[in-house]
């Protein structure tokens, strides 16, 4: 899983105001045979373990089927006693801890294409018609500017808070480490030569993952995501590989992916305190400083 990676997270939690660190076993040589990485955020001074963006969750990564986890999440929240939010792919079973389930959506492509078009809604099968009909040119490219503009025309403002330019340097890091790698797809949707979509999808060995993606008005409404998703499924059809629609918890969201034939994959978000009440007034009094000062 490409969250693991060291690279990945370095893409991800760049300093100063992130890091990473990590719980390892070892073994009699001292050799790693199992890692949690643990993302921390500075926040009001303080490093806190908080989830970063493009990394929806976090497992322990091994060989070792039968490794229990438990005892890496323990020593992570024995370590540090504020976890803002910290995702996970395993269910965690300790006492204490704040926990809501969520979940990605994941389609098996190993089964080939005529079964997974099979798969989509008749709604989906429909647009998707429509959709070849409509005349989009796609082709694969290099250059991630044209999506980070089309998000910040089209979906930026939708966001609650907004999107602050550090999420976008973030964004264009991990693209680039992705590309070194040869890790990525990225796959663009034009009509009369304007272009209207464009999605980003990173590989790994059994994983391709629908990571960050845009579109125009003119672009919903000729259905150019449905046909860059129905032809990387088909590219992609009998591979043993799994696409994970990466979703977040919003039902139309959702609905769309459930209608390529996606199945929920359940993580784990979790949170705790055990920060005494003068340091819990201090964050707030930090916090709120802060906030002002902007």
């Amino acid at each position: 899983m490409l969250y693991g990676y060291s690279w990945y997270l370095d893409a991800v939690l760049p300093a100063p105001d992130w890091q990473w660190q990590a719980v390892v076993q070892t073994d009699a040589q001292d050799r790693y045979v199992a890692v949690l990485p643990i993302p921390l955020r500075r926040k009001a001074g303080r490093w806190v373990v908080h989830q970063p963006l493009f990394c929806p969750f976090l497992d322990v990564f091994t060989r070792d089927d039968q490794c229990d986890p438990t005892p890496f999440l323990q020593a992570v929240v024995r370590r540090f006693r504020y976890g803002s939010r910290l995702a996970l792919r395993f269910p965690p079973a300790l006492p204490n801890l704040i926990v809501q389930p969520r979940t990605t959506h994941v389609l098996d492509l190993s089964v080939g294409y005529e079964r997974l078009l099979a798969g989509y809604t008749a709604d989906r099968q429909l647009n998707r018609t429509r959709a070849l009909r409509h005349g989009w040119q796609v082709t694969d490219e290099t250059d991630s500017e044209p999506l980070l503009l089309l998000f910040r025309q089209h979906h930026a403002h939708t966001i609650e808070g907004g999107v602050g330019e550090w999420a976008y340097a973030i964004l264009r890091r991990l693209i680039d480490e992705l590309q070194r790698r040869e890790l990525a797809t990225l796959r663009y949707a034009r009509h009369n030569n304007q272009l209207e979509a464009g999605m980003l999808i990173a590989h790994s060995d059994s994983r391709a993952i629908y990571l960050f993606n845009a579109a125009s008005e003119q672009g919903r409404r000729g259905n150019a995501r449905t046909l860059l998703l129905d032809q990387f499924i088909q590219q992609q059809a009998g591979q043993p590989v799994a696409f994970d629609f990466e979703s977040p918890e919003k039902q139309s969201i959702t609905q769309f992916y459930r209608s390529f034939g996606a199945v929920e994959e359940t993580y784990y978000s979790i949170r705790w305190n055990r920060l005494t009440r003068p340091e819990r007034w201090l964050l707030m009094i930090r916090r709120w400083l802060l906030k002002r000062g902007r």
